[in-house]
């Protein structure tokens, strides 16, 4: 098993990326390992926690065990992304943070196979997320109008702690998930779901709603 990991790690892209993100000092401690081809585009600012761990972020391995990948990853990075502690991304994921924006990735997540991020301003997903493939994007690419008056092209998208996303969820800019909620799969989130303050829903459907709240009571 250990070899096997030796063996399918992109040493190259290891490399770059702790180098990038934390000196030499991110290499000696090898805090990011890469599995798997991908393509890095590295013009932003990678920020890592302030104490560093061996392997604290892995990029292209399942959760379980390493599985070949059946494409090339990406990761362009142009603007920020702030690493709050350990995260795992499966693989063939894309990520994107565009000049100018901001994701934040919390502790102790887990973003499954084909995970796709699209940050154009603001994401921010919290500590323990769990996600099957996932879709997230906070913005509308081009100018929407509504009775002739151009809606905001930029929205925060804001996934709380504890939150798990079924699988091939999609999450649209202006997207709030309140912490501890269950995203059903292929739910289409494109609202905020706070409801006077109350945590733990479920949410579902295509456009998503809210369908409970309080789902460590009632389930």
């Amino acid at each position: 098993m250990k070899l096997r990991s030796l063996l399918n790690t992109n040493w190259q892209a290891t490399f770059r990326l702790n180098y990038h993100a934390g000196g030499w000092k991110a290499v000696r401690r090898m805090s990011i390992r890469v599995y798997g081809p991908m393509k890095l585009t590295l013009k932003g600012e990678i920020i890592l926690p302030s104490e560093l761990r061996k392997n604290m972020i892995v990029i292209g391995s399942d959760h379980e065990d390493y599985t070949a990948s059946s494409g090339k990853a990406e990761l362009n990075i142009r603007g920020t992304w702030k690493l709050g502690g350990s995260l795992r991304i499966g693989p063939d994921s894309c990520i994107v943070v565009d000049e100018g924006g901001l994701l934040e990735t919390g502790n102790g997540t887990y973003l499954g196979r084909d995970t796709q991020i699209h940050c154009y301003h603001h994401v921010c997903i919290g500590d323990g997320v769990f996600a099957g493939e996932m879709y997230v994007c906070d913005s509308s690419v081009h100018q929407i109008y509504s009775e002739g008056n151009p809606k905001p092209m930029y929205e925060k998208v804001t996934i709380g702690d504890g939150v798990y996303l079924g699988f091939r969820t999609i999450l649209l800019k202006g997207t709030v998930i309140p912490a501890g909620s269950v995203v059903g799969s292929g739910a289409v989130c494109v609202s905020d779901y706070r409801k006077d303050g109350a945590e733990k829903l479920m949410i579902c459907g295509n456009p998503a709603t809210v369908k409970a709240q309080d789902i460590t009571a009632k389930f």
